[in-house]
């Protein structure tokens, strides 16, 4: 029998669950309790260092060590940054200005051709993630989000239809196999259809990170009249599953159309096309004059506005963050209450960044890679910390809804400031890629999530007030938003080098 599940339950599709969320309030809750009571002496790395330490039995002095230090640098880095946009703003600089100058500045060394290639890449993947959320908004009318959180799902579904497809062709079988792309609840990922008869098969792919994740997948739907393809080193215990419980479910990890028979893949195999795709097939093949370099660094800058006006338009995060904390009468944490009145906020991001590392390495928040770098995660903390700042502000009638919204922008451009630092000279290397599945939705909802949650703990009518103030900042940041995405759109981007990079990967596939 399927496991039920409490109908107010936010399900995994939409990125964390009630149950991890409450996970990371408690942890939240417990160290920042362990933050206010150490030693003055004690400082923030060193805190952290033995955070890691307690709570990550896995994790080694050295990793322990070199985490905190990483977290405590990325958050002095984007302060850093935060405050020079910000000044910069008063000089009539548009943020997209200085983060060119910016990336310019952080360049010294490199190779203008090294240089250039490492800021398409960038560019591409934010123009990418900027497209994944703009798809997304527009199939919700109310900025909660519905979709994969994995990108390597997407590949997957793709790989095994086109290969099925080719397949057939080389046979000469007159079969179209296709990607249907509708997202409605129990709808079909791909569609085999015979091109001579008009008869079809219906297919739906289910990757999760091993056999009992992919289980819980396919227990959540009804597939009925659904063959259901699954990664190669799962399949024999996800067909053991359900037949032990008297399934009749048709559980393979390839398409067999009329005999023309897909490629099978493991879930590794995904994960390594994904890796191909985002690194290999962003990496442009000309040479790159100042001009281009300076246009390029300006795009990504307009990237970074697009994706913070999608963010604000996102309200998984805070729904989640609203219902974890219904009904429940919450104290104001001073600590928390300050920072999000005053702005003295390093110890909060801290407490956050050293939460959210905690959560992500054990696994609770389970959609971020255990991977990810510390920095990035500081990153990610930082931003749910000053938008929450931002939205209280905006909520007490101190920051017009524009203003605010323009300075989310300038708070997400502080951050690809940072990315970039991490970045510069590691074009192929895990500091370029180790922040890619992060940005775009999966930021969208953590920081919205994260940010949600500290306001509750600055007390209860702090809370609200917030989650009152980002549900219409929302509203109002879904237009502008559509037209930051449309202007990205028209500006046109060079992107057949990159699909024929991705077409060189996927043909090593076959080889």
């Amino acid at each position: 029998m399927e496991e039920k599940k409490n109908s107010n339950e936010v399900t995994s599709a939409e990125y964390i669950s009630e149950r991890e969320a409450k996970t990371v309030k408690e942890l939240f809750k417990k160290y920042l309790k362990s933050y206010k009571e150490k030693d003055v002496s004690v400082t923030d790395k060193e805190w952290l260092e033995q955070l890691f330490k307690t709570e990550l039995s896995e994790v080694t002095d050295e990793e322990a060590k070199q985490d905190a230090e990483e977290i405590v640098e990325s958050i002095k880095v984007f302060n850093s940054n935060l405050q020079s946009v910000n000044e910069a703003a008063t000089r009539g600089i548009s943020k997209e200005s200085w983060l060119a100058d910016k990336m310019q500045e952080a360049s010294v060394g490199m190779a203008v051709n090294e240089y250039g290639e490492v800021l398409q890449s960038m560019d591409n993947i934010l123009y990418q993630k900027n497209m994944e959320l703009a798809d997304a908004l527009q199939r919700s009318t109310d900025g909660n989000i519905k979709m994969s959180p994995n990108l390597d799902g997407n590949i997957a579904e793709n790989m095994i239809a086109k290969t099925t497809e080719l397949s057939g062709f080389s046979q000469g079988k007159n079969i179209k196999v296709e990607v249907r792309d509708v997202f409605t609840e129990n709808s079909v990922d791909v569609r085999a259809i015979n091109l001579d008869t008009g008869k079809y098969q219906n297919y739906q792919l289910k990757f999760g990170k091993d056999a009992k994740a992919t289980i819980d997948l396919i227990e959540r739907g009804n597939y009925n009249n659904q063959q259901i393809i699954v990664p190669s080193e799962q399949l024999e215990e996800v067909k053991a599953h359900f037949k032990a419980k008297g399934s009749s479910k048709t559980i393979t990890n390839h398409i067999d159309a009329w005999g023309a028979k897909g490629k099978k893949f493991t879930k590794e195999d995904m994960k390594e096309l994904q890796v191909a795709a985002q690194e290999d097939g962003i990496m442009p093949s000309m040479d790159y004059s100042h001009y281009q370099t300076k246009d390029l660094a300006m795009s990504i800058g307009k990237n970074a506005g697009a994706m913070a006006l999608q963010a604000a338009a996102v309200t998984t995060g805070l729904n989640v963050a609203s219902k974890i904390f219904n009904g429940e009468k919450v104290d104001a944490d001073e600590i928390v209450e300050i920072a999000i009145k005053t702005g003295a906020d390093t110890s909060v991001k801290v407490v956050t960044a050293g939460t959210l590392q905690v959560a992500i390495r054990k696994g609770i928040i389970s959609f971020i890679p255990k991977a990810t770098p510390a920095g990035v995660i500081a990153y990610i903390a930082c931003v749910g910390i000053e938008n929450v700042k931002i939205l209280a502000k905006i909520a007490s009638g101190e920051l017009s809804m524009t203003k605010g919204l323009d300075q989310m922008g300038r708070v997400t451009t502080s951050m690809v400031g940072g990315l970039w630092g991490m970045a510069k000279g590691a074009a192929l290397g895990a500091k370029l890629t180790g922040w890619i599945p992060v940005v775009g939705a999966p930021l969208a909802v953590v920081t919205g999530f994260i940010g949600g949650m500290v306001g509750y703990f600055g007390g209860s009518k702090i809370g609200d007030t917030i989650y009152n103030a980002g549900k219409k900042v929302a509203s109002a940041a879904r237009s502008v938003a559509k037209a930051a995405v449309n202007g990205l759109k028209s500006a046109g981007r060079a992107i057949s080098t990159g699909i024929s990079k991705v077409g060189s990967a996927i043909g090593r596939l076959f080889s």
